[in-house]
């Protein structure tokens, strides 16, 4: 229900950019329940004791990719994706001219500013670099807590799926600004 409001409140209130990536959140979070129960009776049974000392460091993983999944909401629902269009650089700089005020507004309308003027560019490169500079953290952070599990009995399959996941993540995000943004390649890298 509370989905259902906020997919009501995306169309009523105009896309507007909170509303939009809680609605993604949301989303995610029913798509990840629904995940953990259907694999419920599917868990690891030959996990050695070290298995457990992944349970703090899987829930930062988790915490990490959220909030990274809302940076690419944000980028999303502002329509940030071209603001950077190379890569490693964004725009020809490693630091280009940012605008985090009013990039990071939340409570906003779409494409404007909370002062109700055109939200700059400078905003848009703020919200796309913020969302491309913490997946390398998220992908560094993974691609270490994959190698680890791959080392474990029981959790091996489970370590080597993350990492492949992990290679086409970066893959499809970096064709997408590479190849200039095919609709393939984008929808690939949103699921």
């Amino acid at each position: 229900c509370v989905q259902g409001a906020f997919g009501a409140w995306t169309v009523t209130l105009k896309l507007q950019p909170s509303i939009v990536v809680t609605h993604l959140l949301l989303g995610m979070s029913l798509l990840a329940a629904l995940i953990w129960l259907g694999c419920k009776n599917d868990t690891p049974r030959f996990v050695d004791g070290r298995g457990a000392s992944l349970r703090v460091p899987a829930a930062i993983g988790l915490a990490l990719l959220v909030v990274q999944i809302a940076l690419g909401g944000w980028v999303s629902t502002n329509y940030a994706v071209l603001a950077c269009t190379d890569f490693p650089l964004c725009n020809g700089q490693l630091v280009p001219e940012m605008d985090f005020r009013h990039g990071f507004t939340l409570w906003r309308q779409l494409g404007m500013t909370a002062d109700g003027d055109y939200i700059p560019h400078a905003a848009l490169v703020a919200i796309h670099w913020v969302h491309r500079g913490f997946a390398f953290v998220v992908l560094g952070y993974l691609l270490w807590f994959g190698l680890r599990a791959r080392k474990l009995e029981g959790l091996a399959r489970h370590g080597k799926w993350l990492l492949a996941v992990l290679a086409l993540q970066l893959a499809t995000g970096m064709s997408n600004i590479v190849f200039d943004w095919p609709l393939v390649a984008a929808v690939a890298h949103n699921g």
